[in-house]
């Protein structure tokens, strides 16, 4: 019964947040049409929020799926999708390999690493995207090398750099909540036993310490993943890519648009991911049960 309501209660507020956003641009606008000031304007507002409510009770307007099952949607669908996922492979390989090396170098040496990727990790994303495109510009203009295809034209969409774009600071993100994770699991009681028994440092940490701290790294894999998203729609809009947001920019746009078709393009956009959140939540239960703990 809880986690029907709990479940029932995440609906309602998921189909509150969408109408909020629907109707969201119409809480602002000009004074009058000679100001550059804006204001508030709650009763238009209020009104499109109706409107918006009112448009549920009309199935005539639920034609939506005509306009979404067409080559060009499904086809930016799925690149978009490819490019969250593998981001989000790349996100965990990345953070994690730095996380395991940071474990094995010399305790002096620790401090450095950690001064290094917490100037990396405060670093704006435009800032960093600008020095890469900078390097890589300058490798073509002086050498005539070019690693990787950086920008969506004439119909080629690039994969692998908007892939370790949009996948930089969500692996620096996971690997200083690794390496801070794993610390402190280093001093915990059966890591001292270990270690008294002669265990290697690479034994425990991959025998004992994995398998310890996938419960609590499960909880944070929503932050990734909204990291993932959030560097999604600079990227796409950056290198020019013919992605999904480009068409929920464009639906959006659209005055006559329905909110059924928005909601519904956003909802089938936003289905694999929670699949993948709700499947690696499962996961970190499961090694918590093993472990004794409630997740």
């Amino acid at each position: 019964m809880k986690k029907f309501i709990h479940y029932l209660f995440l609906l309602l507020t998921s189909i509150a947040g969408l109408l909020f956003f629907v109707a969201f641009p119409r809480l602002f606008a000009f004074r009058d049409p000679a100001s550059e000031h804006l204001g508030i304007n709650l009763f238009s507002f209020l009104k499109v929020l109706g409107d918006t409510v009112m448009q549920f009770s009309k199935p005539a307007s639920w034609q939506f799926f005509d306009s979404w099952n067409t080559e060009t949607v499904i086809d930016r669908y799925t690149y978009s999708l490819e490019v969250i996922f593998v981001s989000l492979l790349f996100s965990f390989l990345i953070g994690g390999l730095i996380a395991y090396l940071f474990m094995n170098f010399p305790y002096k040496q620790r401090s450095k690493v950690k001064n290094i990727l917490n100037f990396l990790e405060g670093i704006p994303d435009l800032l960093i995207i600008f020095m890469i495109q900078m390097f890589l510009f300058t490798l073509y203009r002086e050498f005539q090398i070019r690693l990787v295809t950086m920008y969506g034209l004439a119909g080629k969409e690039p994969l692998i750099f908007p892939m370790i774009i949009n996948s930089l600071l969500p692996s620096l993100f996971f690997a200083q909540y690794l390496i801070k994770v794993m610390e402190e699991e280093f001093e915990k009681h059966y890591i001292l036993l270990g270690q008294a028994k002669g265990l290697s440092k690479m034994q425990l940490l991959f025998s004992h310490l994995t398998r310890n701290i996938v419960p609590v790294v499960s909880i944070h894999f929503k932050t990734i993943i909204f990291m993932v998203l959030t560097n999604l729609v600079l990227v796409e809009h950056m290198f020019v890519l013919d992605g999904y947001i480009q068409e929920l920019n464009k639906l959006l746009q659209i005055q006559s648009t329905s909110p059924m078709n928005i909601f519904f393009y956003v909802g089938v956009f936003m289905l694999p991911v929670i699949l993948l959140e709700r499947f690696v939540s499962l996961i970190g239960k499961k090694f918590g049960s093993v472990r004794g703990m409630d997740i």
